[in-house]
């Protein structure tokens, strides 16, 4: 299948403002070659695919900074 900008542009034009964010977010994720995971026989997201989504969209919520290693090392005990 083939599809051009254009079409992209279109379609990003017909999206509702209220899933802005979401897309804005999956864009980005793709923009910076992030793998998706696929999803499952039944169209839902697997467990791997899920926590990836959580994880990109705590990493673009926290605007792209990720979390502190001594955040880490607390979590797990490790300070």
């Amino acid at each position: 299948m083939q599809v051009d900008r254009i079409e992209l542009h279109a379609l990003l034009d017909r999206i509702p403002d209220a899933d802005l964010i979401v897309t804005r977010k999956l864009l980005q994720a793709l923009a910076m070659g992030w793998d998706v995971a696929p999803a499952g026989d039944e169209g839902d997201l697997t467990t791997q695919a899920a926590g990836d989504v959580e994880a990109a969209e705590a990493y673009f919520d926290a605007g792209g900074a990720g979390i502190p290693h001594r955040e880490i090392l607390k979590e797990f005990g490790l300070t």
